[in-house]
């Protein structure tokens, strides 16, 4: 008897190694630009340049970008903006890296600390976690069931295989241009500008997979008119394609993002004028398929003719245990500080940190934070703009579904939403609503036929033993196992002893008959 296999691919629990990098250099103001008083507001952004895999390590090559929005010195309402970028190499120790070739690089910005060391000179400090994945599929042959002559008996186990289909990055752009409406003055030079993906949805179409939102963008401006500084926001619909082949019956997607750029830029109008804002997100992603596929495996078998061997060894196969997708919210209040009136707020940036993910009775439980900055307009005459941050915790629950102790949870959050009130003439008030989807995998264990050994019957020892005998069920027997070891079949047993199921209780007594089959 030769086994008959089917390849597929499934799942690799995958590789994950962070850690936090460390971004520091002292910058010097550029001579035509205004000397500093104190730093409004900073932000910074990881681009990564080049990927290297090496033996057990990944060479992370990139750069920290900053743009630091500062007021100067002077008898004016002075503000001015400055922007750079500090380059970095990371190396990061990751088994198996250069064997791979399904490596991918998250970033995420923890904080920018800026530094007023004189007038003409800041110390820049940078945190970012940089997380080295590798996620890939490998190759599994599986024992398929199939019909035999009599004398063997096989015994088949219907099973719903994951197949690990595909796993590719794309890299999806999000594009608008506006106009800025007839009472906002001209641009004459941009000092802060803030674009992102709000109210993300990923949806399964015809073509594959879309993923659309609202595209918020805000520009704080110079205008150099009497009223000095001027400030846009709005929001816009936009959604972008990734082109995939996803079945559409059994089959299973995710999408993770990776990083973000954004870009405004004043545009002149059909008139010259600095009027038109053109934005744009472009969002790096990795997309993951999967398809459920009802396979008949060979568990067992024996001969009535032979000795048979099954010889074995241990796989692990994973099946969808759930996916699901839930909205948490933040909220928070904070006084603002001392001595600044708010005269409007301005904008409100968010970020989401996940810190926990694990099973709580029927539910995984989630808790992070949300860092959230809100740049506002003061009643300041030589202090026109200043920043408030806080940190608000979140937690909540989904519910489990078939999840277990032991399996892969993959867990990601982002922020949907933000919003920003005065809750009084002294406090903020934020609220952040952060989407977390959920996918996990039930991880189980089995123990794979994977060669079959045929060896010529010990006739003699068979001679010995009674052709018929009495035996009472114990725990963990049916009727596979009796009849295996008695050299019978389902079949004989259910018969001779006038059985119409095959469940079998503790303690039940089965009269065995033993059957041999002479092969030529």
């Amino acid at each position: 008897m030769e086994l008959e296999t089917k390849v597929i691919h499934k799942n690799k629990m995958p590789i994950e190694v962070m850690s936090q990098l460390i971004a520091e250099e002292d910058y010097n103001l550029p001579e035509y630009k205004p000397d500093i008083k104190y730093v409004i507001k900073s932000h910074g952004n990881i681009v990564v340049e080049e990927v290297v895999p090496e033996e057990e390590y990944i060479s992370v090559k990139g750069k920290m970008q900053f743009a630091i929005l500062y007021q100067g010195e002077g008898g004016e309402s002075l503000v001015d903006q400055v922007n750079g970028s500090i380059s970095f190499t990371e190396r990061l120790h990751v088994e198996g890296a250069m064997r791979s070739e399904n490596v991918t690089v998250r970033t995420q910005m923890e904080d920018l600390g800026v530094v007023v060391i004189n007038s003409r000179k800041l110390s820049l400090r940078g945190l970012a976690n940089v997380t080295v994945c590798i996620c890939e599929g490998v190759e599994l042959e599986l024992p398929l069931y199939c019909e035999c002559p009599a004398e063997y008996q096989v015994q088949k186990e219907e099973r719903r295989i994951l197949k690990y289909v595909e796993g590719r990055g794309d890299r999806l752009r999000f594009k608008q241009e506006v106009t800025l409406p007839k009472e906002k003055p001209d641009i004459h030079m941009l000092l802060w500008q803030d674009v992102r993906l709000e109210q993300m949805s990923i949806r399964q179409n015809n073509e594959g997979v879309e993923i659309a939102g609202m595209l918020y963008l805000f520009a704080l401006y110079e205008t150099g008119q009497e009223e000095k500084y001027a400030w846009y926001e709005t929001s816009l619909p936009v959604s972008a394609q990734m082109e995939c082949d996803i079945p559409l019956t059994d089959g299973f997607f995710l999408v993770k993002q990776v990083r973000t750029q954004t870009m405004l830029e004043p545009r002149e109008d059909l008139d010259g004028e600095l009027r038109n804002l053109a934005a744009e997100c472009s969002m790096e992603v990795e997309l993951f398929i999967w398809q459920e596929e009802e396979i008949a495996l060979l568990q067992d078998a024996y001969c009535m003719a032979r000795e048979l061997h099954v010889h074995r060894h241990e796989e692990e196969l994973w099946q969808v245990a759930m996916k699901n997708e839930a909205l948490f919210t933040a909220e928070g209040r904070q006084t603002i500080s001392a001595g600044k009136e708010v005269l409007y707020l301005c904008d409100t940036q968010s970020q989401v940190h996940l810190q926990e993910v694990h099973l709580q009775g029927g539910n995984i439980a989630i808790k992070g934070v949300c860092e959230v900055e809100v740049l506002y307009a003061t009643a300041g005459e030589t202090q026109p703009f200043a920043n408030e941050r806080m940190t608000i915790p979140f937690a909540g629950e989904i519910e489990a579904g078939n999840v277990r102790e032991g399996d892969y949870i993959d867990a990601e959050a982002r922020v949907y939403r933000t919003q920003s009130s005065m809750a009084d003439a002294m406090a903020l008030q934020c609220r952040v609503e952060i989407q977390v989807t959920i996918m996990a995998f039930e991880r189980n264990r089995l123990q794979i036929p994977d060669d079959l050994v045929e060896e010529p019957l010990d006739l003699e020892k068979l001679q010995k033993e009674p052709g018929m005998i009495g035996y009472v069920v114990q725990e963990g027997d049916d009727l596979w196992s009796i009849a295996k070891h008695f050299h019978t079949t389902r079949q004989e047993l259910m018969e001779t002893n006038d059985l119409t199921q095959e469940t079998l209780q503790k303690g039940q007594k089965l009269l065995v008959m033993k059957h041999i089959y002479l092969m030529s």
